[in-house]
């Protein structure tokens, strides 16, 4: 992972307090940087704590802690960071449909999607075009999806995977 040092790390597009669609959801964020894309774990929710606001106050403390300490400060928080090579990214899929939350995708070349639906305030269209023009200097396609984006299969494949 590129954050192993103190240096500052560029961040392109970051997609604030995403969640897992498996059990134990996990919040996240996506960070995608100048070298990788950086997927920081950084609370485990059931659904009980789903429920109680447990993703809106997981998220807070994240956010506090990136803006005082940036994607390192974010980095320490986490308890699971995974460091994704945009070598290995094939495509990014933003949905959003007239139901439910938005949902980011990042289809990888060998193993199973990662998949989150994004549970704070976001412009969809923004991000979108954000990620296509990351993508294009990267070398990955982006596709936004006037869908769901639920399939369950690729639900339990994620699950059985731990993503």
């Amino acid at each position: 992972m590129s954050v192993g040092n103190d240096a500052p790390v560029d961040v392109h597009v970051h997609v604030h307090r995403v969640v897992t669609g498996t059990l134990p959801l996990r919040v996240a964020d996506l960070l995608f940087t100048g070298r990788e894309l950086l997927i920081t774990e950084y609370a485990d929710l059931t659904p009980v704590g789903l429920a109680r606001g447990g993703v809106a106050a997981a998220g807070e403390r994240a956010r506090e802690r990136y803006r005082a300490g940036g994607v390192h400060g974010l980095v320490a928080l986490a308890d699971r960071t995974t460091a994704v090579d945009y070598d290995d990214v094939e495509r990014v899929r933003v949905h959003k449909s007239r139901v439910g939350r938005p949902k980011v995708a990042v289809d990888i070349s060998e193993g199973i999607p990662y998949a989150y639906r994004v549970h704070a305030p976001v412009d969809v269209d923004a991000m979108a075009g954000a990620l296509r023009s990351l993508g294009d200097r990267r070398g990955f396609a982006t596709d936004r999806q006037a869908t769901l984006g639920f399939s369950p299969l690729n639900s339990l494949r994620r699950f059985f995977g731990d993503r």
